[in-house]
């Protein structure tokens, strides 16, 4: 894949936690920052990146080994 490349540690804990969190059902995805920036203590700028980061490489499998770049 070009433009990819392997996902860090946080990455891989974060984009599972999203996973998680959208098969709750609690919340829409579009308003998952805040709950990334609570559990994961980050600031926002971060939890944001990270979602978009979810967005582009969403997958049911929860398979963040490798990841596009936002």
């Amino acid at each position: 894949m070009e433009n990819s490349r392997k996902a860090t540690e946080q990455e891989m804990e974060v984009l599972t936690f999203l996973n998680s969190l959208r098969e709750s059902g609690q919340i829409n995805m579009f308003g998952a920052a805040p709950y990334i920036e609570d559990t994961f203590e980050v600031e926002r700028a971060e939890a944001v990146r990270l979602l978009t980061l979810w967005m582009k490489n969403f997958n049911e499998e929860g398979d963040y080994q490798t990841i596009q770049n936002c």
